[in-house]
Parts: structure tokens; C-alpha cells; sequence
């Protein structure tokens, strides 16, 4: 996690350098940001399925005539629901006389910063790139059938993300993402790799 962390921060400073290059620098932006988080877990003993949460935020780039630095930090919620075994295979994390949990929905809600260096593909559109670190603020287990949700689901993880942003008129933009997880979320001593989705749909404005 650590190392991963460090790379990033080593590709933001690298994007940094190339947009200094960059000789006809347009500005800076500073804005908010709204939209849709498409959100799954894949695994062999939870629900492979996309649900849908509400995404806000703020963003904060440097802009050149070909080249971008945007830093965001997103609020949104996810989830994970169990499928079938689960109970079985991670029954030394469920609570004592809870023998049928499946469709039991854990609910978190993150706090993301994604690092997205942007090049200039076409007019007023930016093709963007970039690590995005993942903090999880708060776990909910609504069903109350673990013994510590915490002891169960890792509370940070690293994603790569890639996507579209569009600049339109009056200083709006509407942008479009997939974020991929590099990092397995389960904490538990079970050997079943959690791993994260993200499709994300953004419209921004800017001050």
C-alpha cells in the first residue's frame, strides 16, 4: 500500500514537472463537482453486481494547451452485499447464532482523491489518468451479523482510474471515469480477493 502510495505521489510530481514544460499555460481551476457512482465488489462469495450512489465533490488543476493536473477530493457511499456461502466460509467473523446472512448490505462511505494528469485529445476534451487514494470514513454493518466489520473490510485502498473530461461553455464540464482497484479490501485471514469497480459520471463548475 505504502509503495503504491509512493508512486503516486512520484507520477503527480512528474505530471507537475510536465506541465511546467507545457510553455502556453492557461490557468488554474478551482470548482465543484456532482454526480453518479456505479460501485461493485467482485468476489466468489459477494454479490457481483453495480450499485448506484451519488458522488460530490471538489476539484482543484492546472491547465495548459495540451497538457492538465487535476486533484479532486469526492465523497460518495458503496456497498457490499454477501452471496452465497458467505456465511460458511467467514463464519469465525459473523456473530454467534446468525446462521443465514445472505443479501446481508455492508454500507461505507469514502472519501477519494484522485491525481489525474490530462492530455488534450480533441477540442475541449481531455483524456485523464491517474492513481486515485481511497479512504473509507465511515463502516456500517446494517444487519449487525459480524462480530467488528472493521476486523472484515479493509478501511483505505488504491485505485487507477482513466476517463473523459469535456469543457463546456459558462465554465461547466461534464467528465466520465472507470476506476479500477489495485488493492484487495478484505482483512480477513480468508484467501478471497475483494476487489473494486467504479463508473463515474461527473458534471463540474468552476469558480
Amino acid at each position: 500500500m505504502q509503495g503504491l502510495l509512493i508512486k503516486g505521489l512520484i507520477g503527480a510530481a512528474l505530471g507537475l514537472g510536465l506541465y511546467a514544460s507545457d510553455a502556453q499555460a492557461q490557468g488554474f481551476h478551482l470548482g465543484v463537482k456532482v454526480g453518479a457512482n456505479m460501485y461493485k465488489n467482485s468476489s466468489d462469495y459477494v454479490v457481483d453486481k453495480y450499485y448506484g450512489y451519488p458522488l460530490g465533490g471538489v476539484y482543484l488543476g492546472l491547465s495548459g494547451e495540451k497538457m492538465s493536473l487535476m486533484v479532486e477530493g469526492n465523497f460518495t457511499q458503496t456497498s457490499m452485499v454477501t452471496g452465497d456461502n458467505f456465511n460458511e466460509v467467514f463464519r469465525s467473523y459473523i456473530k454467534n447464532g446468525r446462521e443465514q446472512i445472505d443479501d446481508a448490505r455492508f454500507t461505507f462511505t469514502e472519501f477519494s482523491v484522485p491525481v489525474l494528469l490530462g492530455f488534450k485529445v480533441l477540442p475541449a476534451t481531455w483524456l485523464e489518468l491517474g492513481p486515485q487514494f481511497t479512504k473509507i470514513v465511515s463502516m456500517n454493518d446494517k444487519e449487525d451479523v459480524l462480530n467488528e466489520i472493521r476486523d472484515v473490510y479493509k478501511d483505505s485502498y488504491v485505485s487507477a482510474a482513466i476517463g473523459l473530461r469535456i469543457k463546456l461553455p459558462l465554465h461547466f464540464h461534464v467528465s466520465a471515469r472507470y476506476v479500477h482497484g489495485l488493492s484487495d479490501i478484505n482483512r480477513t485471514s480468508v484467501n478471497d480477493t475483494w476487489s473494486t469497480r467504479h463508473i463515474q459520471l461527473g458534471v463540474g463548475f468552476g469558480f
